[in-house]
């Protein structure tokens, strides 16, 4: 069953995105992901293409926990159909 969460990441480069949104499979591997930018783009991927960004990641994503441990980042609980509509509002990149 998939899991979802939000991460806000905490940094001054104005060409990283400052919100993630992600869906994990039960190996903590991403399924999908958004990306948010400052200025309010969204883009989105669903597969791993070192040619496009954003790309899933090819590594399992580490526990919450570790996540929200690191001060760059902020850990934020994202329901299903949270995620879904901001998928929908989202373009692939």
């Amino acid at each position: 069953m998939p899991t979802y969460f939000a991460c806000e990441w905490h940094h001054e480069s104005p060409d990283d995105p400052v919100l993630l949104y992600e869906e994990l499979d039960d190996d903590r591997m991403e399924l999908r992901k958004v990306e948010e930018f400052r200025d309010g783009r969204r883009l989105r991927s669903d597969r791993i293409d070192p040619d496009s960004l954003p790309t899933l990641s090819w590594v399992e994503i580490p526990p919450l926990e570790e996540i929200d441990a690191d001060a760059e980042f902020t850990v934020l609980p994202l329901t299903a159909d949270r995620f879904q509509s901001v998928w929908e509002s989202a373009v692939d990149a």
